[in-house]
């Protein structure tokens, strides 16, 4: 409420002195004075999407491990922690690493890969990856089984 106050009376202050004045600058009274530094509000947060990409037959034709890629876009912050767990058990974390970028919209996306022998990929175990965002854990899971039975460009 009191944050709605502010703004509503920051609108009525910027309307009732009109153009002649930098809107983001106000004079109060003698040495007080307010000055609007953001401006962008974000108001709804959409939640981050989450895909996983899983290697192709020639990748596991000519490598012992195969490599799992989970991407995640529209976070809100670049503090990002991404888990994988197989089978509802996290994984190591020295099987796993991530990389997180800054997109030109303000929001952040987020790369993480892991490694796992390729004898473990093909017991067709569900893979999945994980991301928490305002308290709430997005994720992905794929297993080895399903892979063959969905293309997309």
């Amino acid at each position: 409420m009191r944050a709605q106050t502010l703004i509503t009376a920051l609108l009525l202050l910027s309307v009732s002195r009109g153009s002649e004045v930098d809107p983001k600058m106000f004079l109060f009274s003698r040495g007080v004075q307010l000055e609007v530094t953001a401006i962008r509000i974000r108001t709804k947060l959409q939640p981050p999407v989450v895909q996983i990409l899983v290697p192709t037959e020639l990748q596991m034709e000519t490598s012992s491990t195969a490599m799992l890629t989970c991407i995640i876009r529209g976070l809100n912050s670049n503090l990002t922690a991404i888990t994988w767990k197989i089978n509802d058990t996290a994984v190591a974390q020295r099987s796993s690493s991530s990389e997180v970028f800054k997109q030109p919209d303000g929001t952040f996306s987020a790369l993480g890969f892991y490694s796992a022998p390729l004898q473990d990929w093909k017991s067709d175990g569900v893979y999945r990856c994980e991301v928490k965002q305002g308290g709430i854990t997005y994720f992905k899971e794929v297993r080895h089984s399903l892979c063959g039975e969905f293309f997309s460009l």
